[in-house]
């Protein structure tokens, strides 16, 4: 038998165990060309919790009834395609249930020398949306100030660890003393600021004296407005994502001061991870894996224990309740560390 969890309603605010239902049901004989893997960690995300509104997004939202879907790794515990054997290792976008079919084609091959957080986090969408950010777009310079926003979540503590591989003066900015603690002291940036802090625009004004030459943003509101009214001249802004509007029904949401972005002649660049071509993808991970084989890297995870807890594991995210990348667990093979 399969437990796999569906949407059951929309949520008004955050999505939390009552918004999705555990349907049970019973394995289909596999098909000819596919695995089936028994899933072992889910990596819990943002944009899940923005597909289940039902509002225009970058996303299509998911239907009621529909699996959540997520990145997933698993074992094969059964293979009817060539080249694959029980006991292997992939990821890929598999969803919130305990079996997955798949064919080769849908999956990443993982190898266990690598843990399972590495590979759902440096080496999956947070991991490379940072690595290809900063190769692609930012393109760092050793003494520039960058600002990170959400600089202790999963894309965000990456961002700030390869920031300051690349030599630059690092501000992040998170919410609460607790997650500014850990962007300084764990992952090494020079200073964080919590955006609720009274005059937010001038503690980032005296943080950062000679401007802001990289801004790496993936929230969007009123705390990218003030980092654009502190950006120096020729700055490069990189806006990742946009998880205030995307969170919301209301587009306007997203204010955009682009005033002072206009007066210093910023660049304002959109990235995408998912946009980008397969064997491009193979490179940033051989990228990030050397990162974190130096020691450079760290990836920063929260574990949930257990399948029934992944629909709080994504509340508990949206709630800022949990630092670097939520990961759920829903079993510990033997052959590869967590």
């Amino acid at each position: 038998m399969n437990r796999k969890f569906t949407l059951a309603r929309r949520p008004e605010t955050l999505p939390g165990p009552e918004h999705f239902s555990v349907v049970e049901e019973e394995l289909p004989a596999l098909a000819e060309g596919h695995v089936r893997l028994r899933l072992a960690m889910a990596a819990v995300s943002p944009w899940q919790a923005q597909r289940c509104k039902d509002f225009s997004n970058y996303v299509e939202p998911f239907a009621i009834g529909e699996l959540i879907s997520c990145d997933m790794l698993g074992q094969v515990v059964e293979s009817r395609a060539a080249g694959w054997a029980e006991g292997d290792f992939a990821m890929g976008r598999l969803g919130w249930q305990e079996y997955a079919d798949a064919t080769p084609a849908a999956l990443t091959r993982v190898d266990p020398a690598l843990s399972m957080s590495t590979w759902l986090t440096a080496l999956s969408s947070p991991g490379l949306s940072a690595w290809f950010g900063f190769a692609d777009h930012a393109r760092p310079m050793p003494g520039e100030t960058c600002v990170i926003t959400s600089a202790a979540g999963a894309l965000g503590s990456f961002a700030v660890q390869i920031a300051k591989a690349g030599g630059m003066r690092v501000i992040g900015i998170a919410g609460g003393e607790a997650k500014c603690q850990f962007v300084t002291e764990t992952l090494g940036a020079d200073a964080c600021l919590d955006y609720r802090l009274p005059d937010f625009e001038g503690h980032l004004r005296a943080a950062a004296p000679a401007g802001v030459h990289v801004f790496y943003d993936t929230v969007g509101g009123l705390t990218a407005d003030a980092v654009f009214a502190n950006m120096a001249k020729y700055g490069r802004i990189v806006l990742v994502g946009r998880s205030d509007a995307n969170n919301s029904a209301d587009p306007g949401a997203d204010f955009a001061n682009m005033r002072m972005v206009w007066a210093r002649e910023c660049t304002v660049e959109t990235f995408s991870m998912y946009s980008l071509l397969p064997e491009r993808r193979a490179t940033g991970r051989a990228r990030m894996a050397a990162l974190v084989r130096s020691g450079a890297v760290r990836p920063q995870v929260s574990i949930v224990e257990g399948f029934e807890h992944t629909p709080q594991a994504l509340h508990d995210v949206l709630a800022g309740k949990l630092l670097g990348k939520a990961l759920v667990r829903y079993w510990q093979p033997d052959a590869i560390s967590p």
